[in-house]
């Protein structure tokens, strides 16, 4: 049986304050998400020139979902990353957990993180 996730994508900003979705499946664990789907989305995000670049790039890519599919899909993990754009705060976040990054992520500290969720 494949396992599906959700991830919430949130940003705050003085612009933009609003979050899009991504469903999937292949990864069943917040650990699982993080390595191969989050963890991707955090690097890009902390690279762009904008957050507006970076939108303008997922919307290219077709990753996004609609929020009706969204609400609307069982899944097995649900979790999601929350950006404060002006602070350059970024922060991974699962059920009533939120793991919170120094600044912009690295992929070492993501990887630390998913060995800290796979323990």
């Amino acid at each position: 049986m494949t396992q599906t996730y959700a991830l919430t994508i949130g940003f705050q900003a003085h612009e933009y304050d609003d979050e899009f979705y991504l469903v999937g499946q292949g990864h069943g664990t917040p650990a699982d998400v993080l390595e191969h789907v989050a963890g991707d989305h955090l690097l890009r995000i902390a690279g762009a020139r904008s957050i507006e670049d970076y939108l303008l790039d997922v919307l290219k890519r077709g990753e996004n979902t609609g929020e009706d599919e969204y609400t609307t899909t069982e899944v097995d993990v649900e979790c999601g990353i929350h950006v404060d754009v002006p602070y350059r705060r970024f922060a991974f976040w699962t059920d009533d957990r939120v793991h919170e990054f120094e600044g912009e992520p690295t992929e070492s500290e993501i990887e630390s993180m998913v060995s800290m969720l796979r323990s």
